[in-house]
């Protein structure tokens, strides 16, 4: 097929997804700079039409433990119906990390950082994400030959500290750099499609064929991975206690206890995020300002999570939650989450079974990862009864101050309340896991739920300090 013939192809095959949003294309590119794999993507530029082409180029970054190794690159997924080119990507990182860094990822490391990109990819491929890795390869022979060809002191000069170009000239020479590369990418490279680069048109067309050969792919049919089976309902979703506690005990134990969860969260080496679920009503609200009563504004962030934006329906379900992690040290709080997947949009049968189902998973992997990158995850359940639920309903259409807070919606879910019980349900059996486990609390008695909150957080927190010092 001559590039004139392809060119029409990749144009109509690109408007196709660009009009029906039916998937996004997500390619990696990985090679050394010496198999000229830029100039596969400008020619491809050329044949199709570029203003619907993204490219996110940039040099490695640095892979550090408590951060997850695809953070960087989380704002740049393609949405559906985008065609994204990582020329620079979470492989590149792992490379340049390995090769370059003072502290060299050991083996074990090396092998974990994958196995967190593995599942990260597996979730893009089953939310709508077509991912083609593309490695450009190129014998020893040709790279000889390309760096008589090239000032390469000039080409060291043009790139930031921190890439495998920034090596003096004697190691491509001595042929220690090409090998280095080429041990560490054998341990990842076995479902990438490998283009020999030795003859430039050769390497252009095959790389143009192959992203038509993607563009004219159907999206993958997602399979369900759960044999589901409904959860029984926990008698502590259905027989509230109503713990009382006087006005005064109340007050004096809050406010210790509002000191303490600040001090352990402030000077805590880990990252923490607190989820809070439950019916409307629940209070999450109210204990929410209690965790936050003795912190600076710069020491938290509160995400409201309602109904995803059209922009964020176009990209995978979790997307929208994961650039909401800081590793800066400051808390995150969840008012509702990303659980929303298995309770309103399963209850309100805006996904499928399939979907929902599979969630379960995916969460719990995602959970994971952000344990094994120093985050405590800590999930709250808030359980309140049916009547004390009517009761607070009343007490915000009478009060002036809150009755904004009373909406149809709030109407509407109440009369499916057996179904957002069995939705909880669920998500306790599939998603409590050891390193996440669901906290639930009972919440007519608003006082002993807050103490009770905090008192959780706090040895929570507590405990995952006090095994960090002991790993030490």
């Amino acid at each position: 097929m001559n590039y004139q013939d392809l060119s029409i192809k990749l144009i109509q095959e690109q408007y196709k997804l660009k009009n029906s949003k039916s998937k996004s294309i997500l390619v990696i590119i990985g090679g050394i700079e010496l198999t000229r794999k830029n100039e596969s993507i400008k020619k491809l530029s050329e044949l199709m039409d570029p203003r619907y082409l993204k490219i996110k180029a940039e040099t490695p970054n640095r892979v550090k433990e408590n951060k997850l190794i695809w953070q960087p690159y989380i704002n740049d997924i393609p949405k559906n119906g985008q065609i994204m080119f990582f020329y620079g990507n979470w492989y590149t990182d792992l490379l340049a990390s390995t090769i370059l860094n003072d502290e060299k990822i050991q083996n074990n490391a090396f092998n974990e950082h994958l196995k967190r990109i593995y599942e990260f990819e597996s979730y893009l491929k089953n939310n709508n994400v077509d991912i083609i890795k593309v490695w450009f390869e190129v014998s020893w022979s040709k790279v000889k030959i390309r760096t008589k060809n090239i000032d390469i002191i000039n080409k060291i000069q043009r790139v930031p500290r921190f890439t495998w170009d920034d090596f003096p000239q004697k190691k491509w020479k001595t042929k220690t750099l090409y090998n280095q590369i080429k041990t560490l990418r054998n341990r990842f490279t076995h479902d990438w499609v490998i283009i020999n680069s030795e003859n430039n048109i050769e390497r252009n067309t095959q790389f143009s064929q192959l992203i038509l050969k993607h563009l004219k792919l159907p999206p993958v049919q997602i399979k369900n991975k759960l044999k589901y089976q409904a959860a029984p309902i926990p008698s502590s979703l259905t027989q509230i206690k109503k713990s009382e506690i006087s006005h005064i005990e109340y007050k004096k134990t809050i406010k210790q206890l509002e000191r303490k969860v600040a001090d352990v969260l402030r000077y805590s080496s880990h990252n923490v995020v607190l989820v809070f679920e439950g019916m409307d009503a629940a209070g999450k609200g109210s204990s929410i300002k209690r965790i936050i009563k003795f912190l600076g504004l710069h020491e938290y962030n509160i995400h409201s999570i309602s109904a995803p934006e059209n922009f964020e329906r176009l990209r995978p379900y979790l997307w929208r939650f994961w650039n909401k992690h800081s590793t800066n040290g400051a808390l995150n709080i969840f008012d509702r989450s990303w659980y929303g997947r298995v309770l309103v949009e399963r209850v309100e049968d805006l996904i499928n079974p399939i979907e929902w189902q599979n969630a379960y998973e995916e969460i719990n992997q995602y959970e994971k990862q952000l344990s094994d990158t120093n985050t405590i995850v800590i999930k709250f359940w808030l359980a309140i009864s049916k009547d004390e639920q009517l009761r607070r309903f009343y007490m915000r259409k009478n009060t002036p101050q809150k009755n904004f807070k009373l909406t149809e919606d709030d109407w509407r879910n109440r009369e499916k309340w057996d179904a957002y019980l069995q939705a909880a349900s669920d998500m306790f059996k599939y998603t409590s896991t050891d390193i996440s486990p669901w906290y639930i609390i009972a919440n007519d008695s608003k006082y002993a739920a807050r103490i009770e909150i905090l008192q959780t957080i706090l040895h929570s927190v507590q405990n995952k300090n006090l095994g960090h010092l002991e790993n030490l």
